[in-house]
């Protein structure tokens, strides 16, 4: 009697098991680690400065309070970047 699968059939049913375990471990890392990232939340991002500018030296040094440029500090969710002031 003829065999029903040729001799490369373990072979390749071997390869696809191990190729979807390799998936599934990837999927699940995927799902651990990228909520560990913080690239959505974005907690450690730091902003470019436009203006280079020193706030030890503004708030520390000369002892001005915050509130003096960013208004909206003690409502809003952020300090936010202050308007310019006139001249």
């Amino acid at each position: 009697m003829a065999a029903i699968f040729g001799p490369r059939a373990n072979l390749v049913t071997n390869a696809t098991l191990i190729a979807l375990a390799a998936l599934a471990l990837f999927a699940a890392f995927l799902i651990w680690a990228v909520p560990r990232m913080q690239y959505n939340t974005q907690v450690s991002l730091t902003p470019p400065q436009p203006v280079p500018f020193s706030h030890q030296h503004h708030v520390s040094g000369l002892g001005i309070d915050c509130r003096y440029c960013h208004t909206s500090v003690e409502i809003a969710p952020s300090a936010g970047v202050p308007r310019p002031r006139p001249a």
